[in-house]
């Protein structure tokens, strides 16, 4: 598959070292690894339509600190590869790529920093794999199935229509306007917006843009609600863990309720923080707040 090239503009701002790992099915995955090999391990998981650069000045930030920082681009995103084959896209297949890329670099102890799909692909790791996860970061996401019923946004709604999601989506390329836009407190600047469609310049490379909204767990009946009901049952597991929930305040998809009750899941969590000037993207909207409320967790000196 062709290689991905960045703008110079995305570059400026996403000035790491890219990293590739080969997964067992044979797709190449992208991922950044900053800081000192021997550091604490930060392992920052996407969501949805982002990739790797949402985490840009956490990873500067934390890896000048001493972190070891990984960001995967899960595949379909970013510079990962990104399989046509719509039937590729579903949370077992994505947990299990994340799952294998953290053992193939062996990464050890690791804190999850988790937001919208990266929360059900990072928890979907943790709970089979308790010991290895040290700390637990929680923004603007979900991974219930039973427990907390979520009433859809009519975007979301239409988004996981038959045929409505490849015209919105993967003919007009509409995710970034349609749902980063409407998703964040302020207009993200016309750099931002280019590198996060950066990758997605070939409509042939459009098939998650449409495929990750189907993955929602619609109904008790949907394919991938037992998976969500084994991770939202997880949960108990991961009780004792330290664990940090920040939400954007003014999230249209994932409103304060949800932080809510993500602390109902998970009592000892710090939080929830909630960001008044942010929204669902709250590694655009409020970083710098987001960081601070981490470091607390990671009890970084100021």
């Amino acid at each position: 598959m062709a290689t991905v090239v960045l703008p110079e503009t995305t570059r400026t701002l996403y000035p790491f070292k890219s990293h590739y790992l080969t997964l067992s099915d044979g797709k190449r995955m992208h991922y950044i690894d900053e800081g000192p090999e021997d550091g604490e391990v930060l392992v920052f998981s996407h969501g949805y339509p982002t990739w790797s650069f949402a985490y840009r000045a956490f990873i500067v930030y934390y890896a000048a600190h001493g972190y070891r920082c990984i960001a995967m681009d899960h595949i379909g995103c970013g510079l990962s590869d990104k399989p046509s084959n719509r039937g590729y896209h579903t949370l077992r297949r994505h947990i299990h790529n994340l799952m294998e890329c953290i053992h193939t670099l062996e990464l050890r102890d690791i804190t999850l920093v988790m937001e919208d799909w990266g929360g059900p692909f990072g928890l979907g790791y943790a709970v089979r794999h308790v010991t290895n996860v040290r700390r637990l970061v929680i923004m603007n996401s979900w991974a219930f199935q039973d427990s907390y019923h979520q009433r859809l946004s009519s975007l979301v709604r239409w988004m996981t229509k038959p045929g409505i999601g490849e015209l919105l989506f993967g003919t007009l390329n509409l995710a970034f306007p349609l749902v980063m836009q409407r998703g964040t407190a302020r207009q993200l600047s016309e750099a931002v917006l280019t590198a996060y469609k950066a990758p997605f310049r070939d409509a042939r490379n459009r098939a998650v843009l449409y495929q990750f909204p189907r993955m929602i767990n619609t109904s008790p009946s949907h394919p991938s609600a037992p998976l969500m009901r084994e991770i939202e049952q997880g949960l108990a597991q991961l009780a004792s863990i330290p664990a940090l929930i920040v939400w954007g305040r003014t999230d249209p998809f994932f409103t304060p309720d949800v932080a809510q009750h993500w602390k109902s899941m998970l009592a000892r969590a710090q939080g929830p923080v909630l960001l008044d000037d942010a929204g669902h993207f709250v590694t655009e909207d409020n970083p710098e707040g987001a960081i601070q409320h981490l470091d607390a967790l990671l009890d970084v000196a100021p």
